[in-house]
């Protein structure tokens, strides 16, 4: 019973991570990738960010941007819907 459970879990992990590294695959391949990374830059900026890293991601399988970026001195996480570019989640980094 517990090397099934082990298997399982196994399976869940690896078709999770390969469902994650097509996502960002996708990302990275559409054409307007480098003017949508460039438009949250924009949009960052805008709201006092000094943005530090962009990386394309998912998030609960959706397509994202995480980026890192500072503002009055503090690290923010900050995940941005991709494309639409969207704020979902804007967090200090402790």
């Amino acid at each position: 019973m517990k090397k099934l459970l082990i298997s399982a879990a196994i399976a869940l992990s690896a078709a999770t991570a390969s469902a994650n590294d097509y996502i960002e695959h996708q990302i990275y391949s559409d054409k307007n990738f480098e003017q949508n990374r460039a438009k949250a830059v924009k949009i960052l900026e805008q709201k006092g960010y000094q943005v530090h890293d962009v990386d394309a991601d998912d998030h609960w399988g959706k397509p994202v941007l995480e980026i890192e970026a500072y503002k009055d001195g503090r690290e923010y996480d900050i995940i941005m819907t991709y494309p639409d570019l969207k704020i979902i989640r804007e967090q200090i980094d402790y």
